[in-house]
């Protein structure tokens, strides 16, 4: 899911520049073009200049903050399809006004590498379809759930909506090839914790298997899982970290199935 069409550029809101070496150190290794402003105002500005693919933005900043510049971009029909990605060390009800705003995506600082890349990666690849490809006809996709647990394979299939979606279940790593195999499913949702083998196995095998290596994955973890990820050549799309929380498990399969349903038709 690294190859793109045409180099993408990021525009980064943060009024920190230090903070802001620190998320270009993180983003460096993806090698798109990363932009700058630092506030609300002038990134509209630099946004009516030449639009970006992706925008990172601080929530708090003077001039205009994150939340205001948000909702403006996400007004402007010229704008509001450029994804924007809020990135704040705000705590209290930062996440619900980040999409309130308008954002497509939130995260915390100071973010986890891998999880900040394979957002920006996700996003941007679907940036980048949507330019080619256009107006997606929503179908309905089939997903599949990989867990030892039933309670996460239930709670993913009912956060998400189970008449949304065709659900196939997996307790573990046999178990989730046979279904591959058998069924090609649109998105894998893989918890960490299998009944049997290794989640990195079947994440591996998936990304080095041709006719399987665009295949979406998210990954659900336990805290401090995501650095032994971080290692692997092609990690995941997406990650989400237990105990599940609907709203957000909704999101992330949506998002997942969006980029799955725009493979198709590149």
């Amino acid at each position: 899911m690294s190859h793109f069409a045409s180099p993408m550029t990021i525009l980064m809101v943060e009024d920190n520049a230090l903070q802001r070496r620190q998320i270009e150190a993180q983003l460096q290794p993806l090698g798109h073009r990363i932009i700058s402003a630092p506030n609300g105002v002038e990134a509209l500005d630099r946004m009516k200049e030449a639009l970006p693919d992706l925008v990172i933005m601080d929530a708090v900043m003077p001039s205009m903050d994150g939340f205001k510049a948000c909702e403006m971009i996400k007004a402007d029909p010229l704008m509001a399809q450029v994804p924007v990605l809020v990135l704040t060390a705000l705590s209290r009800d930062a996440k619900d006004r980040s999409y309130a705003a308008g954002a497509d995506d939130f995260l915390r600082k100071p973010a986890n590498t891998l999880l900040l890349q394979v957002r920006v990666q996700t996003h941007l690849r679907i940036r980048d379809l949507s330019k080619r490809v256009g107006t997606l006809a929503a179908a309905k996709p089939k997903v599949l759930v990989v867990s030892a647990s039933s309670l996460v394979r239930s709670q993913v299939q009912n956060h998400y909506g189970k008449d949304q979606a065709f659900f196939l279940e997996a307790q573990g790593e046999g178990q989730a090839r046979a279904q591959i195999l058998a069924h090609r499913p649109d998105v894998l949702v893989l918890d960490t914790e299998l009944l049997e083998g290794s989640a990195q196995t079947l994440a591996i095998a998936i990304h080095e298997a041709e006719e399987l290596k665009d295949l979406p994955i998210l990954l659900l973890y336990n805290p401090g899982e995501l650095e032994t990820w971080s290692r692997l050549k092609e990690p995941v799309a997406d990650a989400l970290d237990k105990p599940l929380v609907a709203l957000e498990t909704r999101r992330r399969v949506a998002l997942l199935t969006r980029l799955a349903q725009l493979q198709k038709l590149v």
